[in-house]
């Protein structure tokens, strides 16, 4: 009997603490620890490889003296004595570009263009990259029945072009 208890004791010790050790919250910390480790490793080798790309860089930017003038030029915007440089600058201000969507009961008219309604949100998108600065008007015929009327103001709500500016056709 003392044989048996001996018996299920230790076994009871050594399920116990086996349990233990393979659910503790050590073993998934060390699992975070190791990825963690491996990804910094990952980018020590990328940030080794562009330290190994600058020191060829500034190797050919010491010996290449073409190189060094061309970097000069570019970045500091520097001439020869006997070079005249055109400088042309940017506008002051963006020019505003107002475009008209016009939505009637049968058609959808963006920019004069006859559009369906399922191209729109592509449409608008499209308009967005072409004319950065379009300002969207969109104007409703009267006999817009308000489901349609929703469902446009819902696609330009969620477009690059809103807010827009929404008017009746009465309201001109």
């Amino acid at each position: 009997m003392k044989r048996l208890g001996l018996t299920l004791l230790v076994l009871t010790v050594i399920s116990v603490t086996t349990y233990y050790v393979f659910t503790h919250e050590n073993i998934a910390r060390a699992e975070k620890i190791e990825q963690e480790v491996s990804e910094l490793r990952r980018q020590n080798r990328e940030l080794e490889a562009e330290n190994q790309e600058m020191a060829r860089t500034v190797v050919a930017l010491r010996d290449d003296p073409r190189l060094a003038e061309r970097k000069a030029r570019a970045n500091s915007r520097l001439a020869r004595p006997d070079e005249v440089i055109f400088q042309f600058g940017q506008p002051e201000e963006t020019l505003e570009v107002s475009v008209r969507l016009t939505v009637s009961p049968d058609a959808l008219r963006l920019a004069g263009k006859t559009i369906l309604i399922d191209q729109l949100a592509q449409g608008l998108d499209t308009l967005h990259r072409d004319i950065p600065s379009a300002k969207l008007q969109v104007e409703f015929d009267t006999n817009v029945d308000p489901l349609r009327e929703q469902r446009v103001r819902d696609l330009v709500d969620a477009s690059v072009l809103a807010p827009a500016e929404y008017i009746k056709a009465d309201q001109k």
